[in-house]
């Protein structure tokens, strides 16, 4: 799991600073957030892509302009 540095971290022989992003094993993640040293980053919904299925339905056809 990710987690968003709170603090600077010394791990594995190297320093981390604030507001760094580091991969967390998803069992010490409680530990990380419960002693302040950084915070779950939360996975952002991506946008849905309008497809060529969608594009077609809002689209007027010829035929249906040409009926008047």
């Amino acid at each position: 799991m990710k987690i968003k540095l709170l603090t600077q971290i010394k791990r594995g022989g190297q320093i981390y600073s604030e507001g760094q992003i580091l991969e967390i094993e998803d069992h010490k993640v409680n530990k990380w957030v419960s002693n302040g040293w950084g915070e779950i980053i939360k996975k952002e919904a991506k946008p849905k892509k309008e497809t060529k299925e969608l594009k077609i339905d809002s689209k007027e056809t010829k035929d249906a302009t040409n009926k008047d």
